[in-house]
């Protein structure tokens, strides 16, 4: 049995079980935030958290009303038909820190938490929409506090570190802020690429993953940070196909292109704004012994690391003289 206080969570009484991670309020404003996000065809947003926290009844949603003729988050009145979504870098750090404030004051997050949470953020996207709103930042803080039950002159919320440039949905460095040395090296490898040996598919995979492997070595070589080596990483990646899929149309994958496959009989067909699922047409198998299950991934990665070494032998005269 849950004990409440003030329109917040504040204790259990012995012997109480506390709810599963997705039964709590704070998941339920995240899952409607991720779905308001899914009708557009875009990642979860601090926004959308926003709106989803402005459907809820009571104070938070009377805090988040409009002034009269402004709207909180604009819809589409005809949203591409895309299933699926996620979870923006964004969004994630604004779950994790009220995720965080919740565990500080011994409660379960609720959409409290995730209010306040949202306003110390300060993202960019989200206090313009609430100035177009009419809305006050600092009378908002306020109002959270008091939801809170939490004293009005509390530091602002901690936020975990943003996950590193190019990785989880937040954009990689631009050519212009990585590393001059690190980024010279790799355009020198980009220079030189053995594009003739591209003659089938596997030709295609066997230089991107050599191309992966020598942009994580030059991050290493330089000591470079999070941000930049996997801005590094992403760059040099784009540049390549690029220029593969240039040299190469019929042999090299155009990223748009891309159809993956997962457990289950699914495809993934890469979207900009999602994932689309797709069933595929089920198939039969044949029936072997539990101990040889595991085989065919087994000499499928033996094949993949046959491929690669025979790639870079063939390759290796047009890489003599890196600097």
């Amino acid at each position: 049995m849950r004990t409440y206080e003030r329109k917040r969570w504040v204790s259990y009484h012995p012997g109480a079980v506390a709810p599963r991670w997705h039964e709590t309020p704070g998941h339920r404003v995240i899952v409607r935030a991720s779905l308001i996000a899914a009708e557009s065809g875009e990642l979860c947003r601090p926004v959308h958290l926003l709106a989803a926290l402005a459907e809820l009844g009571g104070p938070i949603s009377d805090a988040l009303r409009p002034s009269a003729g402004a709207v909180l988050l604009p819809r589409l009145a005809d949203p591409p038909r895309v299933a699926g979504g996620g979870t923006s870098y964004l969004a994630m750090q604004t779950q994790q820190a009220a995720g965080q404030l919740a565990s500080e004051r011994g409660e379960v997050e609720g959409p409290e938490h995730l209010f306040l949470a949202l306003i110390d953020q300060a993202e960019p996207e989200a206090v313009n929409m609430l100035g177009r709103a009419g809305l006050d930042v600092r009378a908002l803080r306020k109002t959270a506090l008091d939801i809170l039950g939490a004293p009005p002159d509390l530091p602002p919320v901690a936020l975990p570190p943003l996950t590193p440039a190019g990785t989880m949905g937040r954009p990689a460095l631009p050519v212009e802020q990585l590393d001059a040395d690190a980024w010279g090296v790799l355009c020198w490898r980009q220079e030189r690429l053995p594009l003739a040996r591209l003659r089938r598919r596997d030709d295609w995979h066997a230089l991107a993953a050599l191309e992966s492997r020598a942009a994580w070595r030059v991050a290493d070589r330089f000591g470079v940070d999070d941000d930049q080596r996997y801005s590094l990483l992403v760059r040099h990646s784009q540049e390549v196909e690029r220029l593969a899929y240039a040299a190469r149309p019929a042999v090299v994958e155009a990223r748009q292109q891309l159809v993956e496959h997962l457990p289950g009989g699914l495809l993934v067909e890469r979207l900009p704004g999602g994932f689309l699922l797709r069933q595929r047409r089920r198939r039969w198998h044949r029936v072997v012994p539990s101990f040889m299950v595991g085989w065919p991934t087994w000499f499928g990665n033996r094949r993949v690391g046959l491929r690669d070494k025979r790639f870079r032998l063939v390759t290796r005269a047009a890489y003599r003289g890196q600097p």
